[in-house]
């Protein structure tokens, strides 16, 4: 099985962030398949998400951090978490917000086992826990 990650938000995705060369290994993911299909994409959105436009994280394992936290999934998680509040700060307006979900594809229909609400700021990341199927609301706020 695979560890998909999605996130879903009001609006678009510029171009420029989306299906960057997954073969680039400077990048931490790119934003655009990898195993989710329309099912997968269809289930998260009316399952777990508010907003419309519905994206997989692709990065061949999706965000989980969880004990051990030294682990080599979780240091790797968190650093494509850091990347994607980066990347997110950059075009999303103070107030706008996107949602993120990880869980095994398949089961993107499956009740959520966790729910949690943060804003942009890179610093809480550091004691975050995000074990699968979790739903993290996450808000640009001013200042980020």
């Amino acid at each position: 099985m695979s560890l998909a990650s999605y996130i879903c938000m009001d609006r678009q995705i510029p171009d420029k962030y989306l299906d960057l060369d997954d073969e680039d290994e400077t990048l931490p993911f790119y934003i655009g398949r990898c195993f989710a299909d329309e099912n997968c994409l269809y289930n998260v959105k009316t399952s777990q998400f508010h907003k419309w436009y519905v994206y997989e994280i692709s990065s061949h394992w999706g965000i989980e951090i969880v004990e051990p936290f030294d682990s080599v999934i979780s240091v790797k998680s968190k650093e494509k978490l850091h990347h994607l509040f980066t990347l997110m700060n950059e075009f999303l307006d103070e107030g706008e917000s996107f949602e993120l979900y990880t869980c095994w594809l398949g089961e993107e229909s499956y009740p959520k086992e966790k729910s949690m609400t943060l804003s942009l700021e890179l610093e809480q990341l550091e004691d975050i826990q995000i074990p699968e199927r979790t739903h993290i609301l996450i808000t640009k706020t001013r200042g980020n």
